[in-house]
């Protein structure tokens, strides 16, 4: 069965301080960050580092000098293609001269935009360049908070959690969720946010449909985001037979992403565009997408492995899919392995859910190309 792995390795490795009973604390947390927040776009050929201690600081033309954080010392390092992990190992004077010499003979000489944390003292975030974008936390957990039907699961307390919990009741539970029950010891999950990133999970409860074999479908959405230039803006747009108390979804089918980079004119107004549009279908459009998991379930494309693969190789050729024929016989193998579960291999709706199964093996940037892929390929039903 296709799993989803990327909701239980948040709930298993988030400290407490990173996680949310609620979208509107969610909120809070990410307005304040925003609100003790400093942006500059800077020359970057005016940027210094120096030592004092221990310590590395960045100092800018106006005198200010602001501590990194270990993420905005790898950036500041990889923009003068110094290796970061052996800077921390050199006497912090010795670094700042490394880091000097980059920055005076840095072929890439364009402004930075620096965004800096501000405590007393200011702690440098981000080193971006000046075609990045940002998005904020806060914006995109203001949006999510105004989503009607929607909520995170509830989550078991992870082990050695020490933070806020309490016990489950009644309304806590989703109707399908598993290995999870009233009266249990809950912790804040499904909602993160810290400041490298943020992750929201969320489903849609009363909004099920069938599988074409009878058995119900929830819908379900990740939402991550980087305000420090480490990840996309992206939705991961998922049907899912369970989800359980650890978040590992069960039997997922349909994975497909919106995946929107910091760069550009407002790229969270793209990306809410996108995604709006994924809503729509998902709210207007359940008779529409039953009828095609029946069809696909239905559409045979061969009699034979060797014939259903030409069929795909020849479409995915066809509509520009990064889909090779190996991949798609791998896909098929695994469709055939699991058969009580994603029904006839020879069938559309079979070799989807093999590629979506088997994509689960590799890295994440190839997962989602190939998962985006196989939604498209899914179209072929409609």
């Amino acid at each position: 069965m296709n799993n989803l792995h990327a909701a239980s390795s948040e709930w298993a490795n988030r400290p407490a301080d990173q996680r949310f009973w609620s979208l509107a604390d969610l909120k809070t947390a990410c307005l304040a960050s925003r609100q003790g927040s400093a942006v500059a776009t800077v020359p970057f050929g005016s940027l210094k580092v120096s030592a004092e201690g221990r310590d590395l600081l960045l100092t800018g033309k106006e005198g200010k000098k602001a501590r990194f954080t270990h993420y905005a010392f790898g950036q500041l390092a990889a923009s003068v293609g110094a290796p970061a992990a052996y800077l921390r190992t050199l006497p912090t004077q010795t670094a700042a001269e490394c880091l000097n010499v980059g920055i005076d003979a840095a072929e890439d000489r364009s402004d930075r935009k620096l965004l800096f944390h501000k405590n007393g003292d200011l702690t440098l975030r981000a080193s971006l360049s000046e075609k990045y974008e940002r998005v904020w936390d806060s914006d995109v957990a203001t949006y999510l908070q105004d989503l009607q039907g929607w909520r995170a699961p509830a989550g078991r307390t992870p082990p050695g959690y020490d933070g806020p919990s309490r016990r489950a009741t009644a309304e806590d539970i989703l109707p399908g969720q598993i290995n999870i029950g009233e009266g249990e010891l809950i912790a804040p999950s499904g909602l993160y946010a810290s400041a490298h990133d943020m992750f929201c999970f969320l489903v849609a409860p009363d909004r099920v449909i069938d599988d074409g074999a009878g058995k119900p479908l929830m819908r379900g959405i990740f939402v991550r985001n980087s305000e420090v230039g480490d990840a996309s803006l992206t939705f991961t747009f998922f049907l899912m037979q369970a989800v359980c108390g650890n978040h590992i979804v069960w039997g997922a089918r349909g994975v497909h992403e919106v995946r929107v980079r910091h760069v550009g004119n407002e790229p969270l107004r793209k990306a809410l565009k996108e995604f709006e549009g994924e809503l729509r279908k998902y709210q207007d459009g359940a008779a529409e997408e039953e009828r095609g998991i029946v069809q696909a379930r239905k559409m045979i494309l061969g009699s034979s492995k060797e014939e259903v693969l030409t069929a795909l190789v020849k479409y995915a050729k066809g509509h520009s899919l990064p889909l090779s024929r190996a991949r798609i016989s791998e896909a098929l193998d695994v469709a055939e392995q699991h058969r009580d579960w994603y029904g006839d291999p020879r069938s559309l709706w079979g070799a989807v859910a093999g590629l979506t199964h088997a994509s689960q093996g590799a890295y994440q940037d190839d997962r989602a190309v190939i998962d985006r892929a196989a939604g498209k390929l899914l179209e072929m039903a409609f």
